[in-house]
C-alpha cells in the first residue's frame, strides 16, 4: 500500500499531494464525517479526510483535519458542541502501512486507515514510534490475539497532562479495552532502555503482521528483539 493510502479508494478531504494528482476527489462537509465516526448519524454522501495526530502541540485537540499544502490542519472538533473529538466509534481496521521520507523532515509515518459502518474511509496518520503509534499498534495487535481484524471497535486518545503533552490511545470492543500485554510490556521497557532502533523493529514487524492479516497472506513474521538489561527508570504510560 502506497503512502497515504493509494490502493484505497478514499477521496483526501480537499488535500491532494503531488504524488496522488490522479486521485478523484470529492468536497463534503466536515460535520458529515465527523458526526457518523463519533456515533451521530451517518450521511449517504461519499467523504473521506486525512488526519493527523497531536500536530499543534499547545492545542488540547488530538486530530487534526488536512486541509491543503498552504493551509495550517484544522483540529477536528465534535458538530454540535465544538469540543475536541477523542474518540472513533464502531469503526474497522481495513488497511495499515508504513510511509517513509513524508514532508520537510523525512519523517516516517504509521499510516491507520478506518472505516465506518456506512463504508466511509479515514486516514489517521502518526509518526510510527510516537506513544500514540505504540499504543494503537499494541492494542491492534491485540484486537488480532483475541478477536478477528474485521471486528468494529472504538478507538479512544487523548492528551497527556505532564511535559510535552504527547498524545495516546486505547483500543475498546464493547466495553473491553483491547491490548496484547506482552507487546505493551515490551516496549515499555525499551523505552526505559532509549532502545528506540529496536521500538522501530517491534513496530514495523507487527505492521507488517497486521498488514499481512489484513490482505489474507500467510507469510510468517516473527517480532523478536533481545531481551533488554534491567532498566533504573520505569515508565507507565496511560494505554
Amino acid at each position: 500500500m502506497p503512502p497515504f493510502g493509494g490502493s484505497i479508494p478514499i477521496a483526501l478531504y480537499g488535500f491532494v499531494p503531488l504524488h496522488m494528482s490522479t486521485m478523484t476527489t470529492s468536497i463534503a462537509p466536515t460535520s458529515s464525517i465527523v458526526a457518523e465516526f463519533c456515533g451521530g448519524t451517518s450521511s449517504d454522501m461519499e467523504v473521506a479526510m486525512m488526519i493527523g495526530v497531536g500536530l499543534i502541540k499547545d492545542s488540547d485537540a488530538v486530530f487534526f483535519q488536512y486541509v491543503g499544502e498552504e493551509q495550517e490542519p484544522r483540529a477536528l472538533t465534535l458538530p454540535t458542541s465544538g469540543k475536541p473529538v477523542y474518540r472513533f466509534q464502531n469503526v474497522r481496521l481495513i488497511g495499515i502501512d508504513i510511509a517513509e521520507d513524508i514532508g520537510t523532515f523525512k519523517s516516517t509515518k504509521l499510516n491507520v486507515y478506518l472505516e465506518s459502518s456506512a463504508g466511509n474511509v479515514v486516514l489517521v496518520t502518526s509518526g510510527l514510534t510516537t506513544l500514540w503509534s505504540q499504543s494503537v499498534i499494541s492494542s491492534l495487535m491485540g484486537l488480532y490475539n483475541s478477536y478477528d481484524l474485521s471486528t468494529p471497535f472504538t478507538l479512544n486518545s487523548w492528551k497527556g497532562d505532564q511535559g510535552m503533552r504527547p498524545c495516546f490511545s486505547n483500543i475498546k470492543v464493547g466495553t473491553e479495552k483491547v491490548t496484547d500485554q506482552m507487546m505493551y510490556d515490551q516496549l515499555r521497557e525499551l523505552r526505559s532502555d532509549r532502545a528506540s532502533d529496536k521500538i522501530n523493529a517491534v513496530m514495523r514487524d507487527s505492521v507488517q503482521i497486521l498488514d499481512h492479516a489484513l490482505k489474507g497472506t500467510t507469510e510468517s513474521v516473527v517480532v523478536e528483539v533481545s531481551e533488554p538489561a534491567s532498566a533504573e527508570i520505569s515508565e507507565e504510560l496511560p494505554f
